[in-house]
């Protein structure tokens, strides 16, 4: 730490001599706390106020005790980060692993979300204001329960399809992903892009058609990233380039290739610790009313075993990015979760197209269609948007997710795969319906006062009529918006039909305990993804949430770093973590609930699949409310496709667009 006196004042100034008084104290004790304090000394000018918590902050970062503290340690320090050694599984065998390590950062959970937020912490060029910063290097460990995932050019080489476990990421996540993840994403072909995305009901006219050109305004504003920009070097030429000349609306990318292509970045950066095949058996982690003194907590204590050994890790912050199942957040104790099923359940698979008359192409287009008991999408993968002169004589696919109570569910995971594609295609397959009337069939037969019932007829007719004129109508900027386009048709299943239960759950504070009482952190633990929040599928937000929860966490924490502060230990900046994301958790979660509880009324009977294999939409009207909330959704659905500020609002937020005063 370098101090720097300020030139003698060439007068008696009272406020000067008052300055030149504080400086030998200041002095001293800056050197008191060199000489007591064994540790290295980055080179910046740490603040005055982080005074306080700058010697126990030390007292726990060891890293040069060998060094004596001086000039030497400030050179050796400020050069590139190559301290920190591997304790992968591959090299674990040339050296033994060490007990009692200490780190800045311990991340529970090597998936998408803990590795991603891994590699975030170790960019230099993701700081505060988008700057690159010279900071001290954080050293970082990664525990992953299972073995690390194989590199991706291994994984691609051995892949035949793509896999039914993906994600749909916004151009906000994939800017998260980094320059270097991405490209290795792109140039394996492992990204299924879509610039179209179209969705419609089975109850109605109404149709949604969301574009890539909806997000042009974000871009020229700097409230999204340009992703042609960020990929400029990447893209590979094709004939068709008005198509990928479009904005991304966002892309699906499998699981095991997402996970692999982040591993790969952080196996070549020596700064962070990869422990795979580890297993957490306790946590001690301070308590709640550690925090807000002087002295911060102590560190977490993490009691790992690995390779059948007990090893004991320490860390200024605990991160909980191991699932909805987390270890870390039942262990603490601290974290309170509401819970909630949706009495649905998912069922996802891979499926090929039929390309016997060259239309199997996805063309770059989500689709997703709402049924009475919840949605089905049909979502590009890797291959889905190829031309058509590179998939002749090369099977197509595409990712199915269909949301559906559990009686159906289940009957469809015990279809054979042919008997589950017919299911599939006459369900999704159908077009856009007319309303139903808005008088039950019931009504309508027992007759009732014959002027009211025939003013009723009159006033349903014409609103049915005026919603089915929205839809037909050119009421865009662009005629082409208005186009439906019918998915392809599938024609077989690859790889395995799986289920999974939907529940929505998120965790709450404490009333009157304080911030730190549950929320989203704990005394140096911090949940992100869906250790802190899970929720229904039908809007493709899951990830991309949690994806938002690492941006803010390690925002957070360089800028603890750059201030000087403890990186756990301070109240600050756990408090704003959890105030900011338990906001925006919040909002998406109850706004994708709401989505699902307003899209769950139908003005129909709903058919079922157990019944029929044909898409039962002539079941009748229910009338009464329910079919009074159909038809207001059905309306609004068109006014929102309409309205361009309206739509183009929408889409930018589901990217991850920045909104407008705020870039």
């Amino acid at each position: 730490i370098v101090l720097r006196q300020s030139p003698k004042p060439t007068r008696h100034n009272p406020n000067t001599k008052r300055r030149q008084s504080t400086l030998p104290v200041a002095t001293t004790m800056v050197g008191r706390l060199i000489n007591t304090t064994k540790t290295c000394v980055w080179q910046r000018n740490l603040p005055a106020f982080a005074s306080v918590e700058v010697s126990s902050y030390h007292r726990r970062h060891e890293m040069c005790t060998s060094t004596p503290t001086g000039v030497n340690s400030l050179r050796s320090y400020s050069q590139p980060h190559r301290a920190v050694h591997r304790w992968s599984s591959a090299t674990s065998e040339s050296k033994s692993s060490s007990s009692n390590e200490h780190y800045d950062v311990a991340i529970a959970g090597g998936g998408a979300v803990g590795s991603a937020l891994a590699r975030l912490l170790l960019d230099d060029g993701f700081g505060l204001r988008g700057k690159i910063t010279r900071r001290r290097p954080l050293k970082v460990a990664l525990l992953e329960q299972r073995s690390a995932p194989s590199s991706l050019d291994e994984l691609v080489s051995k892949s035949q399809a793509p896999n039914a476990r993906a994600y749909a990421l916004s151009p906000t996540s994939l800017s998260y992903l980094g320059p270097s993840v991405m490209q290795n994403l792109v140039n394996s072909q492992r990204c299924g892009v879509y610039d179209a995305m179209q969705i419609w009901e089975h109850d109605g006219p109404a149709q949604l058609h969301f574009v890539g050109e909806d997000l042009n305004g974000a871009i020229e504003d700097g409230r999204l990233v340009d992703l042609h920009q960020y990929l400029s070097n990447t893209m590979k030429d094709t004939n068709d380039n008005s198509n990928k000349s479009k904005p991304w609306l966002g892309a699906v990318i499998e699981d095991a290739p997402l996970v692999s292509a982040i591993w790969d970045e952080l196996k070549a950066d020596d700064r962070i610790d990869l422990l795979d095949n580890i297993q957490i058996k306790s946590i001690d982690a301070p308590s709640q009313n550690s925090m807000g003194k002087i002295e911060p907590p102590p560190p977490v204590q993490i009691t790992c075993i690995r390779s059948d050994k007990e090893t004991t890790l320490s860390a200024d912050l605990l991160v909980a990015a191991d699932g909805a199942n987390s270890f870390v957040r039942k262990s603490v104790g601290n974290f309170s979760l509401m819970t909630r099923s949706y009495g649905r359940k998912a069922v996802t698979c891979t499926v090929e197209l039929g390309n016997s008359r060259g239309d199997a192409t996805m063309g770059r287009t989500a689709f997703q269609r709402f049924l009475p008991y919840g949605p089905i999408a049909l979502l590009p993968v890797w291959n889905s948007n190829d031309d058509a002169e590179e998939q002749e004589g090369k099977p197509v696919y595409a990712n199915v997710v269909w949301s559906t109570i559990p009686s159906e569910a289940n009957y469809l995971l015990s279809l054979s795969p042919s008997d589950f594609i017919s299911v599939l295609n006459n369900h999704l397959c159908q077009g856009p319906n007319n309303n139903p009337s808005l008088l039950s069939d019931s009504s309508q037969s027992n007759g009732g006062i014959p002027f009211i019932t025939a003013i009723a007829k009159e006033v349903d007719s014409l609103l049915r009529t005026a919603n089915t004129a929205l839809t037909m109508g050119t009421w865009t900027e662009s005629a082409s918006r208005n186009y439906f386009r019918m998915p392809p048709r599938s024609v077989n299943v690859a790889g395995p039909i799986l289920g999974f239960d939907l529940s929505l759950s998120h965790v709450v504070s404490s009333a009157g305990n304080g911030a730190q009482n549950g929320g989203y952190t704990s005394p140096r633990v911090a949940l992100v993804g869906d250790a802190a929040h899970t929720m229904h599928p039908m809007a493709g937000q899951g990830l991309n949430l949690g994806m938002g929860d690492i941006k803010t966490l390690a925002l957070l924490v360089k800028e603890a770093v750059d201030s000087g502060m403890d990186v756990g230990g301070t109240s600050l900046f756990l408090d704003r973590y959890n105030q900011e994301r338990t906001l925006k958790g919040w909002s998406m979660v109850g706004g994708v609930h709401g989505l699902h509880e307003v899209f769950g009324c139908s003005g129909s009977m709903p058919g079922s699949v157990i019944d029929s294999s044909q898409d039962n939409r002539q079941g009748g009207s229910v009338g009464g409310i329910q079919s009074l909330i159909g038809y207001s959704r059905s309306l609004g659905m068109n006014v929102v496709n309409g309205i361009g500020p309206v739509r183009r609002a929408l889409a930018e937020v589901a990217a991850g667009a920045l909104p407008r005063g705020f870039n």
